[in-house]
């Protein structure tokens, strides 16, 4: 099965989404990011939103101080890799992980711009499928007989 969830380490993908400051939820094949920072002061609530993907912890690291100024550098950063279907992540409970930490941080409003990030994702996968169907930034492994064919 495409997206089976055998080889998923559900439980410290959980305990990392209850604990870190940053999560940082990543999908190569679209190469964007859930990045959710559950830090909050006075004057700042939590954060949610989707993001391009970056090459390395330093990079968002350095991202999130552009994004968030007011806070230094979190303690704990983490990166979960996605490789399988956006809504896998609702059949799995990982989702429901995600939204348990946003409402402990930032109530209701947090949980409604999560699940706008949710649609915001599927939106891009649905492009990607599409992208991938026509051939737009696609290559195929194989040719149309004929083209390019350097038989004789």
């Amino acid at each position: 099965m495409l997206d089976s969830s055998e080889d998923l380490e559900l439980d410290a993908i959980a305990t990392n989404i209850a604990e870190a400051d940053v999560v940082a939820l990543y999908f190569p094949m679209m190469r964007k990011t859930l990045l959710l920072d559950a830090r909050t002061s006075a004057e700042d609530g939590p954060m949610v939103c989707v993001v391009e993907m970056v090459n390395s912890t330093q990079e968002r690291v350095r991202s999130l101080r552009r994004m968030r100024p007011r806070f230094s550098r979190p303690d704990s950063i983490t990166m979960i890799p996605w490789l399988r279907r956006i809504d896998t992540l609702c059949a799995t409970g990982v989702w429901g992980h995600v939204e348990r930490r946003l409402l402990s941080t930032g109530g209701a409003p947090a949980i409604d711009a999560g699940r706008a990030c949710l649609d915001e994702l599927r939106a891009f996968e649905l492009r990607e499928f599409r992208r991938a169907v026509t051939g737009e930034r696609y290559q195929t492994l194989w040719g149309r007989p004929g083209i390019g064919d350097r038989r004789s």
